[in-house]
Parts: structure tokens; sequence; C-alpha cells
């Protein structure tokens, strides 16, 4: 009799542990993704569950999860549902390897992959990461090549404008997917493009500040909306958006045209008294118009994204 109660006991507390078991996101991707890389035909809930010592429930749990966000696909075998991983995806091992995953990444854009790009994209931001370094080891510098490329006459025009679409797609999408690392209070961020070129720099500069903790915010380009009166449009908005947060507040104008760059920064500048937090203006544009920006009298001018980051990382601890 005293077996049976002991048994009952230790099954109990088996039970216990094994229903409060907690695990993460990556965690449990980590596993799931481990197994379906070793059992390409597929596998069952019942399967993925006991290779991955993961109960049934969790496991269907983050079967979903994983799925929605592009991992993994299911297809349906009678009443059976089979879990495969979606082209591209893999487990990256500790420390991650930047580059491989950049040369992955600027070959499937090389080939127009849209859809093996953004999964790529979408297996790293789930992986453990450091997510700044998706754009600064990954993103950026496939973007650069890609510029490179064409102006060695490797790629052509409508390549250039295809592939440089399916980068600021993917920007776009990492803007819902990513998660700051640590919120900065009172650190706010805007970005307007003003000129077409630098849409690229103005959203990933946005990006990189978002994962960074600020608070941020990308307009758009304007530069199609410069007229005589569109300063008044501009200061109005500034203040309807920015009236009444404190701490450091930074707007950066992003072009490679003079005359963008004057007209929104001295639209800006009136503004600096008006404002509750501390207003800079940031000029980021080409080396070119490096030397004439800084005669606009900005508060700083940056020429490329790690001069950004460090700039704004900088402002802020001088002001907090």
């Amino acid at each position: 009799m005293w077996l049976i109660k002991v048994t009952k006991v230790l099954s109990i507390y088996a039970i216990d542990q094994f229903v409060y078991k907690r695990y993460t996101l990556d965690e449990v991707r980590r596993k799931i993704i481990h197994v379906l890389q070793n059992n390409s035909p597929g596998l069952s809930g019942v399967e993925l569950a006991n290779k991955t010592g993961i109960n049934r429930i969790t496991v269907t749990k983050y079967l979903h999860i994983l799925s929605t966000i592009g991992l993994i696909r299911k297809k349906t075998v009678g009443s059976i549902n089979v879990w495969f991983l979606e082209r591209g995806v893999m487990d990256f091992e500790s420390p991650i390897n930047y580059l491989e995953i950049q040369q992955q990444f600027m070959n499937v854009i090389l080939g127009g992959d849209g859809t093996h790009a953004h999964k790529i994209i979408m297996n790293v931001i789930n992986s453990s990461v450091e997510q700044i370094r998706i754009l600064t080891d990954v993103i950026l510098p496939t973007h650069n090549a890609i510029n490179e490329l064409y102006n060695r006459g490797r790629l052509g025009k409508t390549e250039l404008i295809s592939f440089s679409n399916i980068i600021l797609q993917i920007i776009d999408l990492m803007n819902f997917n990513v998660q700051p690392e640590k919120v900065k209070s009172n650190a706010h961020a805007l970005f307007v493009a003003g000129s077409e070129d630098q849409v690229y720099q103005a959203k990933i500069g946005q990006l990189s500040l978002q994962i960074l903790g600020w608070n941020s915010s990308y307009i758009g380009n304007v530069k199609n909306h410069i007229d005589p009166f569109f300063d008044i449009d501009f200061q109005r908005y500034i203040l309807k958006v920015w009236n009444n947060k404190k701490g450091l507040l930074l707007l950066f104008i992003c072009s490679s045209e003079e005359i963008s760059l004057r007209f929104l920064s001295a639209a800006t500048r009136s503004l600096k008294a008006k404002l509750k937090g501390r207003l800079d203006i940031i000029l980021s544009t080409t080396p070119e118009l490096q030397a004439i920006s800084k005669g606009i009298e900005p508060d700083y001018v940056t020429t490329d994204l790690q001069s950004l980051i460090d700039l704004s990382e900088q402002e802020y601890e001088l002001n907090h």
C-alpha cells in the first residue's frame, strides 16, 4: 500500500513539474527548428512533442505562433496536421555568424526572392541576436553592396529599384516585430526624408533608434510637397506631435538635396523656443554635402548609420 501511495505522490509531482514547466519562445523555436531540420518529411504535433520533450499543449500553442511569423507551415493529411520548416529557415548557432547571414540574405535579394528574404530576417529576429546588428551587419551591407553593383554597371536600374524595394518592405516588417532592448524615458526622434534616395536612410535610422529604446517615428518623403507655404504646415505638425513632450527631441532631416535640407532646417529652427523639450536638428546627408550642411547651421550632421546611432546615444547620455 505504501508503495502505491509513494507512486501516486511521485506521479502527481511529475505532472506538476511537467505542467508548470515554462518555456520562452526562443527555447521552443530552437527545439522545434532543430527537430524539423532533421525530418524533412515533416512531423505531427504529437511527434514534435515526443522529440522535443515539450508537452503537447505547449507545442501546439507555439506551433501556431511560429506558423504566424512565417518560420514553419502545416499540411493537413487526413485528420493530422504535419509541420514543416519554411524554405530558408535554420537554427542559428551561438555565436551568431552575421557575415554568413548577410551573404545568405544578399544572395536571395539578388535572386529577387523577397519571400525568402523576409523569412531569413524573421528567423533572425526570433533568434538570440542583437537586433540592432540585423540592421548594421545584415541589411545595411546588403543595401550598400547592391548600390555598388549598380554603380559598377553590374545591375540595371529596374533591378536596383526592385531589390531596394524588397529591403524597404523588410524594414517596414521589422518595425512591427522588433522589441526595444530597453525603453528610454523622454527620448524622442522624428525622421523626415527630403529626397527619394534618402528614404532608406530615414527608415533604417528610425528603426535603429526604435530598437535602442527611443520613441522613434518616420514622417515620410516630403520632397514633392515643399512649396512656399509648406513650412507652416510642417511646423504645425511638429507642434502637434511634440508640444507636450519633455526631454530630448531629435529631428533628423535626411536628404541629398541642398534645397530641402535648408528649407526643412529653417522651418524647424524657429520651433526650438516653442517646445518643452530640447530640440536638436540633425542633417543626415551624403559625404559630398557634409560641408554645405554644416553651413546651414544645424546642431549636428551625420553621413552614415553608425554615426547617426552614436550621436543619438551620446546625446541621450549627456541629457540623462
